[in-house]
């Protein structure tokens, strides 16, 4: 039998190998845990392999490098950087939209990735803490567009949590989703519709809520 230590080395080199291959890059730098990056461009950090309850964390470090590796390989940071909208919370709602954005191509390209990212996100969701503003504007924010972007279909806690939130963003989105889907091989034209719809949703960044909330 394989040592643990042995069993995570593998990993780490299996986990290197697939970074490269989605991201379309040979060149590229993976950290895991606390490990320091050398460089900004083209790296990317990962979860250091850990045991909770018996069992590695390996569905979290499998999606979360997928979802890394398809932001290297769809997106152009300065596209991104052009449409993005002022204020913190706003930002974090715009890079959600370009992380799904990217995870929607790779999804429709690669089965293996729309599960790794499904799975991992599912587990996560169902176990998060709603009751901060900023993480319930956040966490409704990205879940409305996996469920309309990524077909993702909630389990029915979860969809009680946000249906409040779900009805609102249905308001917000209204028209954009088709057209939205349509354009996700177009960077500049995605980004450019929904930085508009973020910035319309006059976030109070003093009091950390929507206006329509």
């Amino acid at each position: 039998m394989e040592k643990k230590s042995q069993v995570i080395e593998n990993f780490k080199t299996a986990i290197a190998s697939t970074v490269k291959s989605l991201s379309n890059l040979e060149n590229i730098e993976i950290n895991f845990g606390a490990e320091s990056s050398k460089t900004e461009k083209n790296s990317i950090k990962l979860p250091e392999p850990e045991q909770i309850k018996n069992k590695i964390n390996y569905k979290q470090i499998r999606a979360v490098a997928d979802s890394q590796s398809l932001m290297l390989r769809f997106s152009n940071s300065e596209t991104f950087k052009l449409f993005e909208p002022n204020g913190n919370v706003s930002k974090k709602l715009y890079q959600l939209a370009e992380k799904i954005r990217c995870e929607k191509l790779g999804s429709d390209e690669f089965k293996g990735v729309k599960n790794n990212i499904e799975n991992y996100y599912k587990e996560r969701i169902n176990s998060l803490d709603l009751k901060s503003s900023e993480i319930k504007i956040i966490e409704s924010f990205e879940n409305y567009l996996r469920e309309k972007l990524l077909d993702l279909k909630n389990i029915k806690e979860i969809e009680n949590k946000l249906k409040t939130y779900k009805k609102d963003l249905d308001q917000k989105f209204k028209g954009k989703i088709n057209l939205l889907k349509k354009l996700s091989s177009d960077q500049k034209q995605f980004n450019s519709i929904v930085s508009g719809l973020i910035s319309n949703m006059n976030l109070d960044e003093n009091r950390v809520y929507f206006s329509w909330f």
